[in-house]
């Protein structure tokens, strides 16, 4: 166990495996201008939705919301009388 203990260890002592780790780390900023690049390309092939639609869109979502609000006020007030019964 002790020869074990004592063999060098044929890894790269850790300042070179950092330094093998970070090996791309001079072209970071290119990266990160390079990506930036492609997701400024990206967002001029989106569509945008026109003023219409988006009133169309905007309109559907609000006839939802106040359709569920009603069904759930409507079943409110259904339970409340059903346990308002049993409480008497």
């Amino acid at each position: 166990m002790r020869q074990l203990l004592r063999m060098k260890s044929t890894l790269p002592e850790a300042s070179v495996r950092r330094r093998l780790a970070l090996k791309g780390e001079g072209n970071l900023i290119a990266r990160i201008r390079q990506f930036l690049k492609e997701c400024w390309s990206e967002l001029k092939l989106t569509q945008r939705p026109t003023k219409q639609e988006v009133i169309s869109y905007s309109m559907a979502v609000l006839f939802v919301i106040l359709s569920a609000a009603a069904y759930l006020a409507v079943l409110d007030f259904v339970f409340a009388r059903i346990f308002a019964l049993f409480q008497r």
